[in-house]
């Protein structure tokens, strides 16, 4: 098993981010998908699952 897989199967998601768009991630910033790029399919739909939840919820609000 590599690194890689272990990692995911505890619950971590592989993402490549560039330093400018981890700067506006930290500071509460607005990002738009194409800023955010995965690294294998399975952490691309976890991503896609989150950021789902994180809009209905803030529609909940």
């Amino acid at each position: 098993m590599t690194p890689n897989q272990h990692s995911n199967d505890e619950g971590f998601v592989s993402l490549n981010v560039k330093a400018s768009v981890l700067q506006k991630m930290l500071s509460g910033e607005v990002l738009h998908m194409t800023d955010i790029h995965c690294t294998c399919a399975r952490s691309k739909r976890v991503l896609q699952k989150l950021l789902i939840q994180a809009a209905a919820n803030s529609l909940e609000s």
